[in-house]
């Protein structure tokens, strides 16, 4: 009898040591691809800017660029604002940020705010001397130049980015076992049908759902509502990644079509502590409108729009609470 358990407890041990060198390799692997993906932001520097034609913007240009904190070893639990940015590359070309969402997260509210940003938005780009379209910036500067110029039209500090590449985007929604989502208009698409309803799509047929764009009544607008739609639903699937297998397997999945310049520590506390900020996503957009600058489209928005976008993103972040003032009684 004691022999028979004297080998049973070398069994034990033996099944406990092969998984925690298991699990120390499998930790050890995810920070090792978290690193790959990692590409901190380099200091802000002194950028030129020129004051914008009157057709696109009115009164002054932003205020100059404020320095903003790049990735901690830790995230505190507060609101914080993460740029999403999809880069479509092309044959011999870095490309261009073909989507760009601005979440903010408030974990005491448990909520996130979603807006996208129109492509054609025409503003100052950082690193060049004239304004552009916004999804311009990543072809004049790369992610940096990119984030900045959001933070440049908003007047609103970005804490952290994440890039993927539309090809790798569709790993992504592969990885999670694809998306559904709720079609409002039947279309088709690069060779896809979507019909009006509920669908759920593979990774491929996602891509082409969200990129759809001419032929939607909403122009950009609409697509920008379907790429919402993806978004959510990926987020909502994002909240049961929970183990370090789970996360090892995205980002095994994204590959080096993922950058981001949050740290492996961060995602784990994005894992625990901003989780509950998914159960509930607001929606909010750029309101503007089209016109033609010497020839060219662009999505033309005011000082005072960007003015109103900055003070709901500013209420969204503060807390629940606040420090009440109790007036002294009279005697």
């Amino acid at each position: 009898m004691k022999r028979y358990v004297y080998v049973l407890l070398i069994v034990v041990l033996i099944v406990c040591s092969a998984m925690t060198i298991f699990f120390f390799q499998l930790y050890a692997n995810v920070k090792a691809t978290a690193s790959m993906i990692y590409e901190p932001l380099p200091p802000v520097e002194a950028q030129e800017t020129t004051t914008l034609s009157p057709q696109a913007q009115e009164q002054d240009p932003p205020p100059a660029l404020k320095p903003v904190p790049e990735a901690h070893s830790t995230i505190e639990k507060k609101p914080l604002t993460l740029l999403l940015f999809g880069v479509d590359k092309r044959e011999g070309d870095v490309g261009r940020s073909d989507t760009l969402i601005l979440l903010t997260i408030n974990p005491e509210k448990k909520q996130t705010l979603m807006m996208s940003i129109p492509r054609d938005t025409r503003t100052q780009i950082v690193g060049r001397k004239q304004p552009d379209k916004i999804n311009h910036a990543y072809h004049a500067g790369g992610i940096a130049a990119s984030v900045r110029t959001v933070e440049q039209f908003l007047d609103i500090p970005i804490d952290y980015y994440v890039k993927v590449e539309m090809e790798g985007f569709s790993n992504i929604i592969d990885s999670l076992g694809g998306v559904t989502v709720d079609n409002t208009f039947a279309f088709d698409y690069e060779g896809y049908q979507f019909p009006k309803g509920s669908s759920h799509m593979d990774g491929e047929k996602a891509l082409a759902y969200v990129r759809m764009r001419y032929d939607d009544p909403e122009g950009d607008f609409g697509r920008n509502k379907r790429q919402q739609q993806v978004i959510r639903d990926l987020m909502d699937k994002a909240k049961g990644i929970s183990t370090v297998s789970k996360l090892d397997d995205l980002l095994a999945a994204v590959g080096s079509s993922f950058k981001t310049n949050l740290t492996f520590e961060n995602m784990k506390e994005l894992m625990l502590d901003y989780k509950s900020s998914l159960e509930q996503i607001e929606t909010t957009r750029v309101n503007g409108e089209g016109g033609k600058i010497n020839g060219i489209y662009y999505y033309l928005v005011s000082n005072q729009e960007r003015l109103r976008i900055k003070k709901q993103v500013e209420e969204f972040k503060k807390p629940v609470t606040s420090d009440v003032v109790v007036a002294s009684e009279k005697p």
